[in-house]
C-alpha cells in the first residue's frame, strides 16, 4: 500500500483497525463471563490509535510476523490462554468467524484455514502457546522465520478451519490499492 498504514484505511466510515476491535469486543470468544477480550498490538504499532489496547514489541524484531508472534504467545503463556490472531488488514473479518476461530477443533495446537493452493492463513488463527512456543524456538535456531514453516513442523498438531465461500470472502485483505478499490469501487470511507 506505498507506505500506508493499512489499519488506519477506511471501510464504512471507520478504521480497518476500529472496526476489528469492535469486532473483537462483540465476539462471544469465552464459554463463560469474562468481560472484554484483552487484545494487544503487535509489532510497530505506532501509527494506530487504539486506546485501552495493549502494544507489544516483535521478539525478535526484523523476522517479520513470526516475531510478533513469538512475542504474544510469550505474554500469554503464563495465563494459560490461546492466542487468537488477527491481520491488520482484514475489513470484512466477522464476530461469528471469529468465534469459530476461537470454538473449533479444541484439540489443536494450531487452528486456520487453508487456501486453494494449500497456504496456511496464519494470520487468522489460534495458537496454543505451549505447544508453538517451543517450535518457534527451534524454527529460529535453524533460521527459519516462516509461519508456513512453523505450519509444516507442526504437521497433524495443525488443523484445518474449513471456511464457506461467505467467509472465504469475509477474510480478503487488502495488499494493494487494486484490492481496495475492488471491494468499495465508490472509495474506502
Amino acid at each position: 500500500m506505498g507506505g500506508v498504514a493499512k489499519s488506519n484505511l477506511l471501510v464504512g466510515g471507520q478504521t480497518i483497525l476500529a472496526r476489528t476491535l469492535e469486532v473483537c469486543r462483540n465476539a462471544t470468544l469465552t464459554s463463560r463471563p469474562a468481560g472484554p477480550p484483552r487484545i494487544w498490538l503487535v509489532g510497530e504499532s505506532s501509527a494506530y490509535v487504539a486506546p485501552g489496547v495493549s502494544r507489544l514489541a516483535d521478539d525478535p524484531s526484523g523476522i517479520g510476523p513470526l516475531g510478533g508472534l513469538r512475542a504474544l504467545l510469550r505474554e500469554l503463556a503464563p495465563r494459560g490462554a490461546a492466542a487468537l490472531v488477527l491481520a491488520g488488514d482484514l475489513p470484512f473479518v466477522t464476530a461469528e468467524l471469529l468465534e469459530r476461530l476461537c470454538h473449533g477443533a479444541p484439540q489443536a495446537a494450531a487452528l486456520a484455514p487453508r487456501d486453494a493452493a494449500g497456504r496456511w492463513q496464519p494470520l487468522f488463527a489460534r495458537y496454543v502457546p505451549e505447544v508453538l512456543l517451543p517450535e518457534i524456538e527451534r524454527a529460529l535456531l535453524r533460521g527459519r522465520t516462516s509461519l508456513q514453516y512453523l505450519f509444516e513442523q507442526l504437521g497433524e498438531q495443525a488443523s484445518v478451519l474449513a471456511l464457506s465461500a461467505t467467509e472465504e470472502r469475509a477474510l480478503r485483505d487488502w495488499d494493494r490499492p487494486s484490492d481496495m478499490i475492488a471491494e468499495c469501487p465508490e472509495g474506502p470511507a
